[in-house]
């Protein structure tokens, strides 16, 4: 007897032109800065460093003093995946890795403030890991097509998957600030927006206790191997204005206009069937896209209580998630391309929902002489999930120091702590996992005043 395996088993692709990965592209955008993020990113009527380019190009006229600076980040990551009762730790550790660098200088003015800016920084991680494996009595329909016949194994299996993504988007901005009147000023902040991600998908499914022995479907394994690398570009603009109350009282407000990201895919698929008499077939498939995606604009406005060596802040961002679309004006209308595209344009529309991102922060200076004091910092935000009927909220906390050196240089840390819970689940297993992550980021950055 012989046996015939078609060359096109299933090929599962990786659909990234859905609603789902339209709103990943930016969904977990954290932006910069080690002062900024230890202050829970409640920034918007600061912005009096550096990175006042990410939250309000208005605050930079608050710089007192030139400044270069460069800045890294680490990573403590785990995800306890839990899958029919079993659960598995999946680790990320990464130290040392290069978050940003730029400069800021207040030109000489006559009367108020005038400070440009230049920097390049990562606003985004894609930091990612989920694996997990259990036996399954669950049917998942998989079908393997041997001698033109689409033969089931599908149930009472050992099931696993592993999950890794890495990359980031950077923005290189151009900002400068200026001071309109003796309390409020205005900036601009332009922005090239850069981002890469390399994304791997694995699943297995064995059949451990041999249950499938029947010539021609003696499966033995099934392995399915999918990998993404999305690059992505774009530019932006976002402009800002900040204003003194009083002398205690600050508000702010800043704009981020809608922009459209521009997205090239490199798809990978490879499957492969192995039998119990060792009979062995594969397939690989590679597929290419472009296309584009409009990002909906963000809206921050935030208020700080300055007393003495006390500060307090709060912000609030506003994004229309639904608002975010595939841009279809230069593909024909009868294509299927325009087809798929306009219905996940739908459920997006439909599926996703504004939110109201809150943060808050506090900062105080403990002065040890009069010369020399150490700035405490603590912050944290609630971050309401872009779907609409999600309770997959997360949260996070935040704290930070900033200490001087040799009266020209700070030293600034911070430590970013986020926890949430989510559920997983595909065609593939249909069991489904929860995923229980906890992420702590910590940022270094180095200031040179001059």
């Amino acid at each position: 007897m012989t046996r015939t395996i078609f060359s096109f088993f299933f090929i599962a692709s990786i659909n990234s032109q859905s609603a789902s990965e339209a709103i990943h592209l930016l969904e977990d955008e954290m932006g910069f800065g080690a002062r900024s993020l230890s202050l829970g990113g409640a920034y918007t009527a600061l912005g009096n460093d550096p990175s006042g380019m990410y939250w309000n190009p208005a605050g930079l006229t608050g710089m007192q003093h030139g400044v270069i600076y460069v800045e890294s980040s680490g990573l403590n990551y785990n995800n306890n995946t839990t899958y029919i009762n079993q659960t598995k730790s999946n680790p990320i550790t990464k130290v040392g890795l290069f978050n940003g660098m730029g400069i800021a200088y207040p030109i000489p003015t006559v009367r108020g403030s005038m400070v440009v800016a230049m920097g390049y920084n990562r606003i985004l991680h894609y930091d990612a890991f989920m694996s997990f494996s259990g036996f399954s009595v669950r049917d998942n329909s998989l079908e393997i097509p041997v001698n033109d016949k689409n033969y089931l194994f599908s149930k009472n299996v050992q099931r696993s998957e592993h999950l890794i993504s890495n990359g980031g988007v950077e923005q290189l901005t151009f900002s400068f600030g200026i001071a309109l009147s003796p309390n409020t000023s205005g900036g601009l902040s332009i922005s090239r927006i850069t981002g890469k991600e390399d994304y791997e998908f694995k699943f297995t499914q064995e059949d451990i206790q041999n249950t499938y022995t029947e010539f021609p479907s003696d499966f033995n394994q099934y392995n399915l191997v999918q990998s993404l690398i999305t690059k992505t570009k774009g530019w932006n603009i976002r402009g800002g204005l900040k204003a003194a109350v009083n002398e205690w009282v600050s508000v702010g407000m800043a704009l981020s206009l809608p922009y459209t990201m521009k997205v090239e895919e490199q798809h990978g698929t490879n499957e492969e069937v192995t039998f119990d008499n060792g009979d062995k077939s594969d397939t690989t498939d590679f597929a290419y896209y472009d296309y584009e995606v409009r990002i909906p604009m963000i809206i921050d406005m935030g208020m700080a209580l300055t007393v003495e060596n006390l500060a307090i802040s709060s912000s609030l961002r506003f994004k229309n998630w639904g608002s975010t679309q595939y841009n279809l004006n230069n593909l024909d209308t009868n294509s299927e391309e325009y087809l798929l595209l306009e219905e996940e344009n739908s459920n997006i529309s439909f599926g996703y929902r504004p939110v109201f991102q809150l943060r808050a922060g506090v900062e105080y200076l403990w002065e040890f002489s009069d010369s020399f004091g150490i700035t405490l910092r603590g912050g944290g935000g609630l971050l309401p999930s872009p779907e609409e009927n999600s309770k997959k909220d997360q949260s996070f906390y935040s704290f930070g120091l900033g200490v001087p050196m040799l009266d020209v240089m700070m030293i600034d840390f911070a430590y970013i702590i986020t926890k949430w819970e989510k559920p997983s689940q595909d065609w593939l297993t249909p069991s489904g996992a929860v995923e229980e992550v906890k992420s702590g980021r910590l940022l270094l950055n180095l200031s040179y005043l001059f």
